[in-house]
């Protein structure tokens, strides 16, 4: 999530976001785990011009392990937790995906979107 988070704050800084969001959920649980907000996030980008660099200036010790982990099998079974947000998904699912039943969290769907899912456009 970090390369899609960067380039969503570049869009934020630049103007140019359009239908995405900055500082939603998921960005948040990425803050989280780098121990930053959004804001000090928008900065790091703002002055860096490599994700390496971001990375660099949010991260100044090793992120455990243990942490990474936790934080990567999050994302990867990112569903929605209200009534709300399933219907959105399922809005999406059927939008994006053609309601593939193989597409089965919000993450499957992004990566379908972007062809990294397989079978994916």
């Amino acid at each position: 999530m970090l390369p899609r988070t960067i380039d969503k704050a570049r869009a934020h800084l630049a103007g140019t976001l359009g239908e995405y969001i900055y500082d939603c959920s998921m960005d948040k649980a990425l803050f989280e785990t780098l121990g930053c907000n959004a804001e000090q996030f928008l900065q790091a980008v703002g002055v860096s011009l490599t994700d390496a660099e971001v990375l660099d200036l949010l991260v100044q010790t090793r992120i455990p392990e243990d942490k990474l982990k936790v934080h990567n099998q999050h994302i990867d079974q990112w569903h929605p937790t209200t009534p709300e947000g399933w219907d959105r998904f399922k809005e999406d699912l059927q939008k994006i995906a053609g309601g593939n039943p193989k597409v089965k969290s919000r993450t499957d769907l992004i990566d379908f979107e972007e062809g990294r899912f397989p079978g994916a456009k």
